[in-house]
């Protein structure tokens, strides 16, 4: 007997995705409001030291921020942008798990972590994913000039939903294009790279080359904002060099070695269903990189562990038409580096119908909220002559 993962929630690899560089470009950053007078108080960063590992929290659920300046993301506060909330990301979950790998891929050699889930605590960078590019002009926006990012919780904006809802590569180019605004980095005069200022749904990437700067679309010579770093990169204050700006201020290549945790949410451990049963298997998934694609092995009792992995977005599977039997199922889930967690869970299958839910004015002093099916001690108790009624594996 054999587990087969009905189709659900699966993934087409991002760099399938995106049209070529001859498609209309889009202005990246759209002008910001004059800032204000920085507030009296602002809430202390965490520590931070320059080659640090950082976090880049993509925020694809919606939020309402209030006014603060500098900006805060642990307390969802921005100088501009305040005025109406961010509705939640209205793309496919596989869009976001796109964006997210491409975002990887673009910092992978950099001390940057990328997820969709927001830290529980240090600092953190956030880009809020959500408006679109007609409401605001441009497809993001950045507050910029952070040199060695002194001010690290900053929060910038992408505004790809409505009509670019689809975009992965260009969702990727504009998260990164406006967090490495906030961590100092200028734009610059090669096309195709992260930091141009204009850009389409291709694929970019950071630069390891001293390119000169520019202010606008037209590719105008611009001022730097770091010219001392400029010129301890590249010998040039006009000249920027992206991947060693990244390098100096986040370290190398960021390690994700958290394993992901999966729990069972149904059917319960030892659930009893009539023959042929037909159910879906769900977990819940909590990992620092989630959502993402995820690896999963099923199998059956003694099996050995199949060779072959589905891909999925959402761990969970369908079963279909299982027969009379104790059957011991066994999930592997593995992250995109490779973590893995395991969880094993039991299924009785009899040709009875379950029985109905039993409670207190049964007169067995016992309930089940979960109904016949859950996985409530009482339940095992108080049905015990059904229990015996049931057939084991032929």
């Amino acid at each position: 007997m054999s587990v087969t993962l009905v189709p659900g929630l699966g993934l087409a690899l991002w760099l399938a995705a995106g049209p070529t560089l001859a498609e209309p470009a889009h202005t990246l950053d759209a002008p910001l409001p004059p800032r204000p007078t920085p507030d009296a108080f602002t809430a202390p960063p965490a520590p931070f030291a320059l080659g640090d590992n950082t976090t880049l929290f993509v925020n694809f659920a919606g939020v309402q921020l209030e006014e603060c300046n500098p900006s805060d993301s642990r307390r969802d506060c921005s100088w501009y942008n305040y005025e109406a909330p961010f509705p939640p990301f209205s793309g496919t979950v596989q869009t976001q798990v796109g964006v997210l790998q491409a975002m990887r891929s673009d910092v992978s050699e950099f001390g940057v972590r990328v997820t969709a889930q927001r830290p529980d605590s240090g600092n953190y960078t956030m880009v809020v994913y959500g408006g679109t590019e007609s409401e605001y002009g441009a497809l993001g926006s950045a507050p910029a000039g952070d040199c060695d990012d002194d001010v690290p919780n900053q929060i910038a904006f992408a505004h790809l939903d409505g009509d670019l809802n689809e975009w992965v590569n260009g969702g990727a180019t504009t998260s990164l294009h406006e967090a490495a605004h906030s961590w100092g980095l200028d734009h610059i005069d090669f096309e195709g790279s992260i930091m141009f200022p204009s850009g389409n749904n291709a694929p970019t990437y950071f630069r390891d080359e001293c390119d000169g700067m520019v202010e606008d679309t037209d590719l105008n010579p611009g001022q730097a904002a770091c010219p001392e770093l400029n010129m301890a990169d590249c010998g040039d204050p006009t000249r920027q060099n992206a991947a060693a700006r990244l390098t100096r201020l986040f370290g190398p290549a960021y390690v994700d070695i958290e394993t992901p945790v999966i729990e069972l949410l149904e059917p319960s451990d030892g659930q009893y269903f009539q023959a042929p049963a037909n159910f879906d298997v769900v977990f819940e998934t909590t990992d620092d990189q989630h959502p993402q694609a995820y690896s999963v092995w099923a199998w059956l009792g003694d099996d050995s562990r199949p060779d072959d992995e589905s891909i999925r977005v959402d761990p969970g599977f369908s079963v279909t038409d299982l027969p009379i039997g104790t059957w011991d199922f066994h999930v592997v889930v593995a992250d995109e580096a490779g973590n893995e967690s395991r969880v094993d869970f039991t299924i009785e299958v009899g040709e009875d119908p379950p029985p109905d839910p039993v409670t207190e004015e049964d007169g067995c002093g016992c309930r089940t909220p979960d109904g016949p099916g859950g996985s409530g001690w009482a339940w095992w108790i108080c049905v015990p002559m059904a229990l015996a009624r049931r057939r084991k594996r032929r």
